[in-house]
């Protein structure tokens, strides 16, 4: 039998190898049609295994290029593969597929045709991204900046000239602005489709979007409804040419190998904002970094030995104002609560801790004497 991670351990030809010669990644785990058909006479428990039913996570989109023209200013290139590589919540879009075209020729005399293949065409796409808005609104700024970089609608000219010149760079400006060709101005893209391992020879497909550039950002969102608040999410839309071959997929390994993702072990993640699993380091205030919070709550009651619950509740003080009891609106409201039909005696067991040093409740929630 072979190695498990070849094969199934109950069906020893469940998985085909060496199937490339259509189009199946050279390490893929391809399941063995021919021996495990499920929908013939009937089910056959034995060869389950190579009928498995392969799932399909999201893709995972990695940029392969930005706009050239933002070579001077690197932090829009970060922005912009941050936010299409981990912020985009969906891209649509993206998907392609193939047709063959065909002809018709008549034959016969009963008005039957006969198609004849003449021509294989593989579908355009238009990616779409949508994205949360945050605070300053980078994203919808950002995809301005870049049409308006492209082409600024009260000039039909690209500002970049006068971004540059605005900047107070006077010099050279013809070296600064690269040649405007498609790499100027647009960014390209490679989505990887892994398998449910994410191991990188596993993956099962990669396409290269290239020629993507914002053709539509959507609208700023002003809107004026009374009683009413929304969040922001944008629509981008984007041009794009996609290339789909054996190398397209071969990039894709050797990208998700770079990137590493089958070796994030969130099992480990540090916790919290803060990101470190040392208590000290937080509640004991020993690192600068933190704000001390040993001072406050539960570290500060089990800490100070002269505070006890006793103590917490005989120094809490119910009316508000000052310890001594000082009259303010809370104690008005303090009065009101215990009125005259309750009786002095009770409104000083409202505030009388002697009772959780000798007592006890019993069934029906009054305290009993232990004495």
């Amino acid at each position: 039998m072979a190695d498990n991670y070849k094969n199934s351990k109950f069906m020893t030809d469940a998985i085909l190898d060496n199937l490339q010669s259509i189009g199946v990644a050279p390490n893929a785990q391809t399941s063995n049609l021919m021996r495990s058909g499920q929908l013939g006479s009937g089910i056959r428990f034995t060869t389950l295994d190579g009928a498995t039913p392969a799932v399909f996570n999201p893709v995972v989109g990695v940029v392969l290029s930005v706009p050239s023209m933002w070579d001077r200013w690197p932090k829009l290139q970060e922005m912009l593969v941050a936010i299409m590589e981990t912020h985009a919540k969906s891209i649509a879009g993206i998907d392609f597929g193939y047709t063959l075209e065909t002809q018709d020729v008549q034959v016969g005399h009963d008005g039957q045709t006969m198609k004849v293949p003449t021509r294989t065409t593989r579908s355009g796409v238009n990616p779409s991204v949508t994205i949360q808005e945050y605070p300053g609104m980078p994203v919808w700024n950002l995809m301005r900046t870049w049409m308006f970089h492209i082409q600024h609608p009260d000039t039909n000219a690209s500002i970049l000239p006068a971004e540059i010149l605005w900047g107070g760079n006077q010099s050279n400006l013809g070296s600064q602005i690269p040649a405007w060709f498609m790499s100027a101005y647009s960014m390209s893209m490679i989505f990887i489709q892994y398998d449910p391992t994410q191991l990188p020879d596993r993956i099962y497909d990669a396409a290269v979007i290239t020629n993507m550039f914002p053709t539509e950002i959507g609208e700023i969102g002003f809107e004026r409804t009374i009683g009413t608040t929304k969040l922001i999410e944008r629509s981008i839309n984007f041009s794009g040419i996609v290339q789909h071959n054996e190398n397209t997929r071969a990039l894709g390994v050797s990208v998700a190998k770079l990137l590493e993702l089958h070796k994030i072990n969130y099992n480990h993640a540090l916790p919290g904002l803060a990101g470190t699993a040392d208590a000290s380091r937080l509640i004991g205030g020993g690192d600068s970094n933190f704000t001390d919070i040993s001072k406050y709550g539960l570290r500060q009651q089990i800490g100070n030995t002269d505070i006890g619950i006793d103590g917490d509740l005989q120094n809490f003080n119910y009316r508000g104002g000052d310890a001594s009891g000082g009259d303010n609106d809370q104690s008005a409201f303090a009065d009101r609560y215990f009125s005259s039909e309750v009786g002095d005696k009770q409104k000083h067991e409202a505030y009388s801790t002697s009772d959780l040093d000798d007592g006890v409740a019993d069934n029906s929630g009054t305290r009993q004497s232990l004495s």
